[in-house]
């Protein structure tokens, strides 16, 4: 902040404006007196008067007077100029086709995933009967596959809204997997230190390379694939998914669902 007013005070902002300003002057001449700070911007004094405007129009240049070309010569140019954007346009190539998402080439599943993301959005009541089962019914395990994530640096967080921006920050920079994923993240405790646990339905049988790639929050996580042949695994599923508390025998802080 200091830094970005430095050019302010010291190039356009005369004292006459940022009198206005008091609580910003004295935050200014405080930092910038700083022996680090000022080692480094040196003495600083604010600008006196504002810098001229230069003008929009540009000097006259004077006109140069160019022999003209004779008739003949001009058409012999104006037919090689056609000639060469010609052969210009040939050479061009084709644009490329965007390449497609693997994802997108896999075999057809009978999950659709916009049917389940919106039969959890509309159920309000009876949430077991209702959407916990329709998502068994919908769930295609050659189509999906279901994943654990659990935060690798839970005693950092200390402090309850920093971990539910942390959380809150890591689900808007998986935006790009939307189309081919659903979430539940849960943020978990009473007392800090907060854990971070989630749920994730992902399209395929890995998580998917370009999310790995580009989402830098993933190796912040142990990622484990859910066994749905272990009952505990498919509860501990049902429990996220509806949001359980207790979970785990702790209270819920805060759940998140990406959907």
């Amino acid at each position: 902040m200091t830094c970005n007013l430095y050019l302010g005070f010291s190039r356009i902002m005369t004292k006459s404006f940022t009198s206005e300003f008091p609580h910003v002057e004295r935050y200014f001449w405080t930092l910038v007196n700083q022996p680090k700070i000022k080692k480094i911007l040196g003495e600083v004094k604010q600008a006196v008067s504002l810098p001229p405007v230069p003008s929009k129009k540009p000097a006259a240049q004077p006109k140069e007077t160019k022999p003209k070309a004779e008739p003949k010569k001009e058409a012999k140019k104006e037919v090689e100029k056609q000639a060469a954007k010609a052969e210009a346009a040939e050479e061009e190539e084709a644009p490329k086709p965007k390449p497609k998402n693997p994802l997108d080439l896999l075999p057809p599943s009978k999950m659709v995933l916009d049917d389940w993301k919106r039969l959890y959005s509309n159920t309000k009541t009876n949430f077991r009967e209702v959407a916990i089962k329709g998502f068994w019914d919908m769930y295609d395990p050659e189509g999906y596959s279901l994943w654990f994530c659990d935060y690798k640096y839970n005693e950092e967080n200390t402090v309850s809204y920093v971990t539910m921006n942390k959380v809150g920050g890591f689900l808007q920079r998986m935006d790009l997997a939307r189309k081919y994923a659903f979430g539940k993240m849960l943020v978990i405790g009473a007392n800090p230190p907060f854990k971070v646990k989630g749920l994730w339905l992902f399209r395929g049988q890995e998580i998917p390379q370009f999310v790995i790639d580009e989402c830098y929050d993933m190796e912040l996580y142990e990622w484990k694939k859910v066994d749905l042949s272990d009952a505990a695994q498919k509860e501990r599923v049902n429990q996220m998914i509806e949001d359980c508390e207790p979970f785990e025998g702790e209270p819920l802080l805060d759940a998140k669902c990406f959907k």
